[in-house]
């Protein structure tokens, strides 16, 4: 039997050989070009544009491929417990954000999307603020949240002054909290029922919010509220709204909708139907209005087209 001195002796020559190898590598840069392993943990819902991670001329938003870190097989770390049982985890260095940022293509937002986030909103009274400030936080802290009714807002004012800019900050941070997110607008919707009649598919209202847990709905009335308010437009209105106060009183949704109109203008939009007005003010509460300038044109140059 080989003492340990001999074994030692044995493996010396196989260590001095490795040693050259890595000598040799190390002189020739093979060592210094390797990759360097990459974190994109730091990368959230907004400082995507900032650090170059979105295509700045995309027809939509689109965030840019993210590589591999360099430190998982794919996407996914392994370990093996002490019965040879293997376990798959997603990866934090760069799966994770991945799955974000594909979450956020998805949504296909408007390329006007680009740089709107709530780190640059300017938030437009401190009711506005109080209201999705409490949203926010029932986003963020998990704890407690399946025995708390979802907050939900209505959002009302004039056009241009920043509430679909505030749904695409939503949407994106939504995402990175992993909420799933539905955004559409009310004409973006209605179309997509029309589509459903001209084939063999089902309406969109049967699947629109499954798994939802996030619906972002803008122009409520269609852009600046005038939308053609025609019977089958307005029984279609009816259904959507039916649709997310189930899925909302279930505790399954929260909703942020948006409108040019005013409540009294709605009402009237709506037939004047109190059993659809009785489940908005469930779902929302009292609404906020917003009462800033229009941020898309200046009182001079809407002038110039004649409107003031």
């Amino acid at each position: 039997m080989k003492s340990i001195a001999d074994g030692l002796q044995d493996i010396l020559p196989h260590l001095e050989a490795l040693k050259e190898i890595a000598r040799q590598k190390r002189e020739s840069g093979e060592l210094r070009n390797k990759t360097p392993l990459q974190n994109f943990k730091h990368l959230n819902s907004m400082n995507l544009e900032e650090l170059g991670h979105v295509f700045p001329s995309s027809a939509r938003f689109e965030c840019k491929p993210l590589p591999y870190c360099g430190r998982c097989a794919e996407g996914f770390s392994y370990t093996i417990d002490s019965f040879g049982n293997r376990t798959a985890q997603i990866c934090e260095y760069c799966e994770r954000p991945r799955r974000r940022m594909k979450r956020i293509n998805d949504l296909s937002l408007p390329a006007d999307s680009f740089g709107m986030h709530l780190n640059r909103y300017e938030w437009d009274s401190s009711e506005q603020r109080h209201r999705i400030d409490k949203l926010l936080s029932w986003m963020k802290y998990r704890e407690g949240r399946e025995t708390q009714q979802s907050p939900s807002v209505y959002l009302w004012g004039r056009p241009g002054n920043g509430k679909t800019s505030l749904l695409y900050a939503l949407a994106k941070e939504a995402v990175w909290n992993d909420f799933r997110v539905e955004y559409t607008s009310h004409s973006k919707l209605i179309e997509k029922i029309k589509r459903s009649y001209s084939g063999n598919q089902n309406s969109p209202l049967d699947s629109w919010l499954d798994r939802k847990s996030l619906l972002l709905f803008d122009e409520l009335g269609g852009v600046g509220g005038a939308a053609n308010q025609t019977a089958w437009f307005k029984a279609q209105t009816a259904d959507i709204i039916q649709k997310m106060y189930e899925r909302w009183a279930s505790g399954q949704l929260s909703i942020v909708i948006t409108t040019n109109l005013t409540p009294q203008e709605l009402y009237k939009a709506i037939d004047q139907n109190t059993a659809v007005f009785s489940r908005l003010q469930a779902m929302f509460g009292q609404p906020v209005e917003m009462v800033g300038q229009d941020r898309r044109a200046s009182d001079s140059a809407l002038a110039s087209w004649g409107i003031r």
